[in-house]
């Protein structure tokens, strides 16, 4: 057997086991969580004005405009099919109330070949399988003090080689930065068999 099979069967399967182990989420049962909770080489990667700190007794990722966190997730061949489900809380120091997104926290996510040069999937709230007008990655706070769930769920696309998670400000032309942060924390990718089972998960997330 060749050393690449060889690795391509380990990937395949550690791959099923994430895919059918479960871990506990806010009371409820999931596949483990893909990301690394932590700042550094391969986990969250910070850009420009991005850094770890504490926010009102939490530990959270805080980014000011341009700057975000990236994090990618090796796949392999074995996740085409699931049903990615990405979760997480923001926060922001601006409050808009004109509805501009510019600020707000925003979860993204992109879905890349192996070769890293061509993008299969782009995962925002427009195409979320779930509450897609209610553009869910992106955070509204009401008060700089409220935590507001991101969330979205999207099928893992045939080829799909890598996922990149991006933490960041949006953005909306006509209405500026001001300087301020957005924070977010408890950010979860996890792979479920079925959509079925990923929209129970974020309905359940959505009611808590």
């Amino acid at each position: 057997m060749s050393m690449r099979t060889t690795r391509e069967l380990v990937a395949l399967a550690v791959l099923l086991v994430a895919v059918h182990a479960v871990t506990t989420v806010h009371g409820q049962t999931a596949p483990p969580n893909l990301l690394v909770d932590r700042v550094g080489p391969g986990a969250w990667e910070p850009r420009d004005d991005a850094r770890p700190e504490q926010f009102l007794g939490e530990a959270c990722l805080a980014v000011r405009s341009p700057g975000s966190f990236t994090q990618g997730v090796a796949l392999s061949a074995a996740a085409a099919g699931t049903y990615a489900v990405l979760v997480g809380l923001g926060q922001s120091d601006r409050i808009n109330t004109d509805g501009s997104i510019t600020g707000m926290p925003y979860l993204y996510a992109t879905v890349w070949t192996g070769d890293g040069i061509r993008v299969l999937a782009y995962w925002q709230g427009a195409n979320s399988l779930v509450n897609a007008q209610a553009t869910p990655m992106l955070a509204r706070p009401e008060s700089p003090t409220d935590w507001v769930r991101m969330y979205g769920v999207y099928e893992v696309p045939k080829g799909a080689a890598l996922i990149r998670v991006e933490l960041k400000q949006g953005e909306r032309r006509g209405s500026p930065p001001d300087g301020s942060l957005a924070r977010f924390r408890d950010i979860r990718l996890h792979l479920f068999p079925t959509g079925r089972e990923a929209r129970t998960f974020i309905d359940r997330y959505v009611r808590e």
